[in-house]
């Protein structure tokens, strides 16, 4: 086991470590979630895709009549 020296040096450096693991853990994890967010997006639109033209249309007729 390491043993290290306490002073507040050794202290805020540790702390500061703590800090940029957790900087690094948040922007995997965010960056893992906006790609989630994006292959729903894509995966909705490619749903939608089909029905939109139809949707369209309806509207027109609609409007004309």
């Amino acid at each position: 086991m390491k043993t290290m020296e306490l002073n507040p040096m050794a202290v805020s450096l540790n702390e500061s470590e703590e800090k940029v693991m957790n900087f690094k853990d948040a922007a995997k994890s965010f960056l893992k979630a906006t790609s989630k967010v994006a292959k729903a997006i894509g995966r909705i639109l490619f749903v939608i895709s089909p029905v939109y033209p139809q949707y369209m249309e309806s509207l027109k007729r609609e409007s004309n009549a």
